[in-house]
């Protein structure tokens, strides 16, 4: 997960002004279930935020697919703490949607 970084325009952004991207482009849908992940953001934060949720998520899939089916997840996708802000709010929403996907695993089981 370490060599994930952001693009330099982005590393002294507040957390306020990254989610107040956000907000603004949720906001564009009705609720948070009508959000379209096919709508392509306007705002340049959103579309860096977008990146580096993808860059975790193909990273956690190398990680999963190194340590085998069945195996437990392994240890770096949850001792892994970004520095720059903008990463941090891009982890903290992927490892949301990984504990939610958790979830509903278990709850399938």
């Amino acid at each position: 997960m370490k060599s994930i970084k952001t693009s330099p325009e982005f590393m002294n952004l507040s957390e306020d002004e990254i989610v107040k991207a956000l907000d603004d482009f949720e906001n564009q849908f009705e609720t948070e279930d009508d959000v379209d992940s096919e709508v392509e953001p306007d705002d340049p934060i959103v579309k860096e935020v977008a990146r580096l949720i993808n860059e975790y998520t193909n990273r956690f899939d190398e990680l999963i697919a190194e340590a085998g089916e069945g195996d437990d997840l392994p240890e770096e996708i949850f001792e892994y703490e970004p520095e720059i802000i903008i990463e941090r709010v891009a982890y903290e929403i992927f490892m949301d949607a990984v504990h939610d996907s958790m979830q509903d695993a278990d709850d399938y089981e």
